[in-house]
């Protein structure tokens, strides 16, 4: 094929998009519409996901010593505990610093305490090490394996939070998957329908054009051109309104109505948008691939 006949099939593809201008705008704006949801729900599951990690990163696994451990022991067992790849921070709390602590967030009344506990530290013995780990969903098998070395007393955590956040992780990735298949399998049907409509008012130009000798290629280029622009339109439109409603519509709320600060804070727009433009812009030429590909079947029976 030369380059000049290349160009136009180019030409006739957007031809055949300007004669069927109405459908091809609802194609366009059905497929906005449902981008710019995708959208909505890849911004809201990214920032949820992001809120979730922030959480396990402070839920802590508290390891207490057996009586009478020596202080080699406990090196021993802080070393073996920050050798697991996946604990990422070790903190050692020692009697005196639990104690301070105790006092410091439940009670106030120090000349109480003196009279009740004469200057005795009544959590005498119960140094210990604060873990935190990457992943929440292997605390349980952190825990098994602290469990069993020698020295080791008690580990508390809080396994009914460490359940629920992981539950909530598996949901969030369900939910988006399904609504992204769902989201995909419409804006493909759209697009279907949308070139349907255009073959049936080619039948006898494509006719005609098998009768002169004509290609199979040279008659679906234009129809594959056709879903393609159709796809990238259809993307281009809610990645705009998305770009300005993350990162000026949450200024906006932030600023006049105190929304998104602490403890709700969004992720910035450089961590969100690039990835959900690589994605918008995958799944609106993907559509339309795909959308051109289901015609082609219906094409060749013309």
């Amino acid at each position: 094929m030369s380059f000049r006949n290349f160009i136009y099939l180019i030409r006739l593809g957007f031809k055949n998009i300007w004669n069927n201008k109405v459908y091809a705008a609802a194609a366009v704006m059905a497929m906005s519409s449902s981008i710019f949801l995708f959208g909505i729900f890849y911004i809201a599951m990214v920032n949820i996901n992001s809120a979730v990690r922030n959480v396990e990163r402070d839920v802590a696994v508290s390891v207490f010593f057996q009586e009478g451990v020596t202080e080699e022991r406990v090196e021993e067992l802080g070393a073996l505990i920050r050798g697991r790849e996946e604990v990422t921070n070790t903190i050692y709390i020692s009697e005196d610093e639990a104690w301070d602590s105790f006092r410091t967030d439940f009670l106030s009344d120090e000349e109480l305490l003196e009279g009740i506990f004469e200057g005795d530290n009544p959590l005498a013995g119960c140094d210990s090490y604060e873990v935190y780990i990457n992943d929440i969903s292997r605390q349980e098998e952190f825990v098994a394996y602290v469990k069993g070395l020698e020295g080791v007393g008690t580990v508390s955590h809080s396994s009914e939070a460490v359940n629920a956040l992981i539950r909530l992780k598996e949901r969030i990735t369900g939910i988006g998957i399904g609504c992204l298949s769902v989201l995909l399998l419409l804006s493909v049907l759209l697009i279907r329908s949308t070139l349907l409509v255009t073959v049936a008012s080619q039948k006898e130009k494509v006719r005609v054009m098998r009768l002169i000798g004509a290609r199979e290629d040279f008659i679906r280029l234009p129809f594959i051109v056709e879903g393609l622009v159709l796809g990238i339109a259809g993307m281009c439109i809610p990645i705009a309104l998305l770009y300005a409603t993350y990162v000026y519509g949450i200024q906006f709320a932030a600023v006049h109505f105190g929304l998104f600060g602490a403890p709700v804070q969004l992720l910035p727009a450089g961590q969100v948008l690039p990835s959900l433009v690589r994605a918008s812009i995958g799944l609106g030429v993907l559509t339309g691939a795909i959308g051109s590909i289901a015609v082609m079947g219906k094409l060749k029976k013309k």
